[in-house]
């Protein structure tokens, strides 16, 4: 019976030293790894960016918010790949799109007012939709209504559907 008691105690010692072995590898491999998929993906698009890959930044951004949609990252993302698409890939549709995703899968995110008047800017501006353009400005005012860009979106719901030319001060713009 001692002798049995002694192999049981011996297989407990291998076994808590082989489990500690596996506990020290899977530390250094996070270590040795160092930061998270999520934040190797940012820095990836923020590079491309940075190089003029546009078409690359923006898949990239659109890849994190998509794979790690509970990141603190994904927000920033998604407004960083809508603004792209819109602004350097002309992609004006899903730049919009993009952006909306933002409004309304993170409406508390620093960059959430931002993105709902880029939607109606985007719409107003070049898709020439005013029809969608005026929804987004006033769902902006509803959700934002304490936000520094009311009186931009303000004015441009007065201005819309409005060529240059018919308004008085930006006229001296087309000259």
């Amino acid at each position: 019976m001692l002798k049995h008691c002694k192999i049981n105690m011996e297989e407990r010692y291998m076994k808590r030293v082989h489990i500690s072995r596996v506990l020290a590898v899977f530390v250094l491999l996070i270590i040795a790894c160092g930061e998270l998929p999520d934040t190797k993906l940012m820095e990836k698009a923020i590079s491309f960016e940075k190089e003029e890959k546009y078409q690359a930044a923006a898949r990239t951004y659109e890849k994190l918010g998509e794979t790690y949609p509970t990141s603190q990252l994904a927000p920033e993302a998604l407004y960083k790949a809508g603004l792209i698409y819109a602004n350097a890939l002309q992609n004006f549709e899903k730049g919009a799109g993009i952006l909306e995703k933002v409004t309304k899968k993170y409406p508390d995110s620093k960059n959430a007012a931002q993105c709902s008047f880029m939607v109606g800017f985007i719409y107003a501006n070049s898709v020439k939709d005013t029809v969608r353009a005026k929804e987004a400005y006033l769902s902006f005012i509803e959700k934002y209504p304490d936000s520094e860009l009311v009186p931009s979106v303000k004015w441009e719901l007065d201005h819309l559907g409005k060529d240059i030319s018919e308004i008085p001060s930006l006229q001296h713009i087309e000259e």
